[in-house]
């Protein structure tokens, strides 16, 4: 039992940290990284919210390579 309370905790802190990251990314960092999110309605940015919250480590170095200007390739 205290396997499953630990794995519970790691997944908690890390769906935590997905949340903290959403709202900051939904509202500007997706621009960053999408073009095609340009100009996106709320609809859609509600729509990511799910996937950013899971996928934050690969979504957060994604915005991390824009901010830098490095390209994708690298």
């Amino acid at each position: 039992m205290e396997t499953v309370m630990i794995l519970f905790y790691i997944a908690a802190i890390y769906l935590s940290f997905g949340f903290l990251f959403m709202i900051p990314f939904v509202i500007k960092g997706i621009n960053k990284i999408d073009e095609g999110a340009h100009g996106s309605s709320i609809g859609f940015r509600i729509i990511m919210i799910p996937g950013v919250i899971v996928f934050w480590p690969v979504l957060l170095r994604k915005w991390m390579k824009a901010k830098s200007g490095k390209s994708e390739s690298q």
